[in-house]
């Protein structure tokens, strides 16, 4: 019943929007695999191959569609749900685990996005949940293992995360010997699932494609931590006063995840201390905390590097998650009063938080209208945009044959925020490049894109004039390179047929 509440909770929305970065990239990589191309070697991909093979044999099965990776969400968003609960009803008792419960599906829910991250979230607290679990330690490390790996094989990063979390929870609950046979299996089976990528790419390709690049461009895409608010807060009328209140505090989400995470690692010290136990017992006897904890407290360390990244909205949700279970039962343990207090605080401002988010969406009415290009699958987009989308699909279809390459080019090249790879899964046509998101205001990756347009010849480019591609951000992708090669050569080669709202359809001269 929680499962299908949760899944409820995540599924209402599910026809709403369309999102043409995330959303576009993974379709459009599975467009690729299921057309024969492999990740890392023929095209860029940046996470693990698990999502994109899946949702490649689903539209082999089915047909490409928007629908089929909602679906998938909704699921994972379920499974999140339902784990935090077991792990806090453990803890807490029922009641309170239905607070965490509604705290991580709320949170989990809103915003949505095509990213792998939900699917290897939900594995990764599997990992936790089975290894901090009961039965033999043997057949625990195999389930463990096994999670990690398919954690590993959607998000790269999350699996080693799941790694670190699986185990500090197999030392403090079965000892060193099961945290090294959990490590041991769990490196073995996630290098055998990249092996095949390994031998088609090279491991110094793979090892850029999964990890270089993003250090490497970490700069361009980090956001600062959120310190200053500098938006409205009316005091009146009432709905104005809690309309600015919710943007403040969604503002501050990122710094209450942080104090969050530090009162929970305040209560495991204290506890840590009040039990430390007399000298001659087992090192692993020393945490006094339940194994669960222990795996909780590194994932959620874990997952502050993974929202430091970028401070978003979207980067909030596996911590947030995290404490769904570590606040309130850290509430219960706390000794001292203020950490108590602090800690039922900052899970009462997560909770309602989520509750808001999805509670607003619930009454919204917004002016949606249906996509009618194949894949949409009913799918809504405002209208306007719906609009547009669907001329776009009708004049592609009649400048070009079925599986001619197009380009989707960004309002300018020197400055660019977002692509949108969305266009080639709903016009279903092919990039002539290899690049379908990733940097292109640098003059190497122009001409790059400039030489693949050069052998390719599309007749049709469509350059995505929507504002959000060149929004400026407080990065190194907020400001102009000076670079405009992409720009002067689609001036020279190609001139323009029509505008479609945020869509200019540019054809060869």
């Amino acid at each position: 019943m929680l499962f299908i509440a949760a899944a409820a909770i995540s599924g209402f929305t599910i026809l709403r929007g369309v999102d043409p970065f995330d959303e576009g990239l993974v379709l459009q990589a599975a467009r690729r695999v299921a057309h024969g191309q492999v990740p890392y070697r023929d095209f860029l991909w940046a996470y693990g191959p698990a999502q994109v093979y899946l949702l490649a044999g689903l539209s082999k099965l089915f047909g490409a569609s928007l629908l089929q990776w909602r679906i998938l969400r909704v699921l994972a968003d379920a499974g999140v749900a339902l784990v935090v609960f077991v792990l806090l009803r453990r803890e807490a008792g029922t009641r309170i685990a239905l607070a965490g419960w509604l705290a991580a599906a709320t949170a989990i829910a809103q915003p949505r996005s095509a990213n792998p991250f939900a699917l290897a979230l939900v594995c990764t607290l599997a990992t936790v949940l089975v290894a901090s679990g009961e039965g033999p330690a043997r057949r625990r490390t195999a389930a463990a293992a096994l999670l990690t790996a398919v954690a590993a094989a959607f998000r790269l990063d999350f699996g080693i995360y799941a790694a670190a979390a699986g185990a500090f929870t197999f030392w403090a609950g079965d000892g060193l010997r099961a945290a090294s046979a959990y490590v041991a299996g769990s490196a073995l089976l996630a290098a055998l699932l990249y092996l095949p990528f390994a031998l088609a790419d090279g491991i110094p390709s793979l090892y850029q494609a999964l990890v270089g690049t993003s250090l490497r461009e970490a700069g361009w895409w980090t956001l600062p931590f959120p310190i200053a608010y500098h938006g409205p807060l009316s005091a009146w009328p009432p709905q104005a006063f809690l309309k600015d209140a919710k943007h403040v505090v969604d503002y501050y989400v990122p710094l209450l995840l942080v104090a969050g995470l530090v009162v929970t690692l305040a209560v495991a010290g204290h506890r840590t201390l009040r039990g430390w136990p007399a000298s001659g017992r087992r090192l692993t006897r020393r945490l006094a905390l339940p194994p669960s904890w222990a795996g909780l407290l590194v994932l959620g360390l874990g997952f502050v590097l993974y929202l430091r990244s970028r401070t978003d909205e979207f980067h909030t949700q596996p911590l947030l998650v995290v404490l769904a279970v570590l606040l309130p039962a850290a509430a219960l343990a706390a000794r001292p009063r203020w950490l108590r207090v602090a800690a039922t605080a900052v899970f009462a401002l997560l909770l309602a938080h989520g509750v808001a988010n999805r509670g607003v969406a619930a009454f919204q009415r917004p002016d949606l209208a249906p996509v009618h290009a194949r894949a949409a699958d009913g799918v809504q987009a405002p209208r306007r945009e719906a609009q547009s989308i669907d001329r776009l699909v009708r004049i592609v279809d009649r400048l070009t044959r079925p599986g001619a390459p197009i380009y989707v080019a960004p309002r300018r090249a020197d400055l660019v925020r977002f692509n949108d790879a969305l266009v080639y899964v709903l016009v279903d046509r092919d990039n002539p490049t290899r690049r379908d998101f990733g940097l292109l205001s640098r003059a190497g990756e122009q001409r790059e894109a400039i030489a693949a347009l050069e052998r390719a010849r599309p007749r049709v480019v469509v350059r995505w004039t929507d504002p959000l591609s060149s929004r400026r951000e407080p990065n190194l992708s907020g400001h102009s390179s000076g670079v405009h090669l992409l720009d002067r050569y689609l001036l020279r080669r190609y001139r323009p047929l029509v505008r479609l709202y945020h869509y200019d359809v540019l054809v060869r001269r």
